[in-house]
C-alpha cells in the first residue's frame, strides 16, 4: 500500500512538490503489486491526461484491473466507460 499513498501524496503535492510523473510512476509500481487502488488511480491519470498522454484504452484497462482486484467503485466507472 505504500506505492499508492506515496503517489496520492505526489499528485496533490501534500507536503512535496506537485509532481504528477512521480505519482504516475508510484501508481503503476502499486497496480502491478496488485494494489487496486494504484490501479484505480492510474486509470484516472490515463482518463484525464495527467503526467501522461491522455489514452482511454489504457484507462479502461487499468480502471478493469481495479475492479478485478475487489474496487466496487471501479467496477461502476468501468461498466459507464465501455
Amino acid at each position: 500500500l505504500g506505492c499508492g499513498f506515496l503517489g496520492v501524496v505526489y499528485k496533490y503535492g501534500n507536503g512535496v512538490e506537485k509532481n504528477f510523473s512521480k505519482a504516475v510512476q508510484l501508481f503503476k509500481k502499486a497496480c502491478d503489486g496488485g494494489e487496486m487502488h494504484g490501479c484505480s488511480s492510474l486509470g484516472a491519470m490515463y482518463e484525464k491526461g495527467d503526467g501522461v498522454r491522455q489514452d482511454i484504452r489504457l484507462a479502461k484497462e487499468y480502471v478493469g484491473k481495479a475492479c478485478d482486484l475487489g474496487d466496487e467503485e471501479s467496477c461502476k466507472i468501468y461498466k459507464k466507460m465501455r
